[in-house]
């Protein structure tokens, strides 16, 4: 596999902006492409791989966290009962059950006896509001999957907004549900007849698996043999999407298979044709991540041991999550370029006054 060093400039700063200690020197390899994706992957060192974080996944089989309904929409309830771990809740996560299927906002290291904390959340599912078969209604059992269009990803991290939420998870159903059929070879709906509007068993959709199958044995195994990988960026139809990086590498391959998947199903939500993409150039990247760490930056904390900054430019918006626990050193960073807006023009002279019909205020 190529390796191209960007710069030693562009990745200490993508890696440690705003931390204090000297920057390493960062490398991307790549890409590694199938149809519409291309995969890089970002290598170097990490400063909190003596931490051991488990994944909400990992958490929630081992019995080791409660994720509970408080009757909000937007606020959920997570309680670390392990006297020992450390659980890392990745932006995006989705939990499985409750009244209603919901993904998580932030970022979040809740540390061992946490006592019952806000989780703040989105619905990725409209209109239940009651047990669906046999789930606990009052508490969410799983999390396997992880928001998987950039529209969504923004809309509840960056916008914080429940409408654009549903709306981009309506969006990317009916795009699915064109591109399996003809990547599939037949009529798919991934909807689910047991809740249509469910983002998550959209994505538990088996033809989906299928299609998405012809990607991951592309992908899947990258990790394989590598020691200093700490994070990837992906290209969907030759555009710059997003990158996520860790300070822990031990926590990065742990999350390694939800987020290969979340952007594998982006690529074929977005697969509008079969025709060859020309691989990103480094200079293109170089400017993506030299512009995210250049915004203006904002920060919050989310609970005592999770702060997050957020860059933001107009073309991009850069997370950073840091673990105060750890002297408040950088543990998750994601870049995201935000999608370009159309601009509607008229073409011939009705188009121009039907425009400005619509753009006329209602009196």
């Amino acid at each position: 596999m190529k390796r191209t060093v960007i710069s030693k400039t562009l990745i200490a700063a993508a890696l440690l902006a705003g931390y204090r200690a000297p920057a390493a020197v960062g490398t991307l390899s790549g890409p590694i492409a199938h149809r519409n994706l291309q995969v890089f992957l970002i290598h170097g060192d990490t400063q909190l791989e003596s931490r051991r974080y488990a994944t909400l996944s990992e958490a929630l089989e081992r019995g080791l966290v409660q994720v509970r309904e408080t009757g909000n929409v937007q606020e959920l309830t997570i309680e670390n009962l392990s006297k020992s771990v450390t659980v890392f809740l990745n932006a995006g996560d989705i939990v499985k059950g409750g009244r209603q299927d919901r993904t998580v906002r932030d970022d979040l290291i809740l540390s061992p006896l946490s006592g019952r904390v806000p989780l703040a959340s989105f619905c990725v599912e409209h209109g239940r509001w009651t047990q669906r078969g046999n789930e606990n209604a009052g508490e969410f059992s799983a999390n396997n999957k992880v928001l998987s269009s950039r529209k969504e990803k923004l809309a509840a991290r960056y916008e914080n907004n429940q409408a654009s939420v549903w709306s981009s998870v309506a969006e990317q159903q009916s795009y699915l549900n064109g591109n399996v059929s003809r990547l599939a070879g037949k009529s798919v709906d991934v909807r689910s007849p047991d809740s249509s509007s469910s983002l998550q068993l959209a994505l538990e959709n088996k033809d989906l698996d299928s299609v998405k199958r012809q990607y991951l044995d592309k992908f899947e195994h990258l990790l394989d043999g590598k020691t200093d990988v700490i994070g990837f960026l992906y290209v969907i139809n030759g555009e710059i999407n997003s990158a996520e990086l860790y300070n822990n590498k031990s926590l990065f391959r742990a999350l390694w298979p939800k987020l290969i998947d979340s952007a594998v199903t982006e690529a074929i939500t977005e697969c509008h044709s079969d025709r060859p993409y020309p691989s990103m150039a480094p200079a293109q990247l170089k400017t993506f991540f030299e512009t995210a760490v250049s915004g203006s930056s904002t920060e919050r904390q989310v609970w005592k041991s999770t702060r997050v900054r957020t860059f933001s430019t107009p073309t991009t918006v850069l997370f950073e999550t840091q673990d105060l626990d750890a002297d408040a050193v950088w543990l998750h960073k994601t870049f995201v370029q935000k999608e370009k807006e159309g601009v509607v023009v008229p073409l011939d002279s009705s188009s121009q006054t039907r425009q400005q019909q619509i753009e006329r205020p209602l009196r």
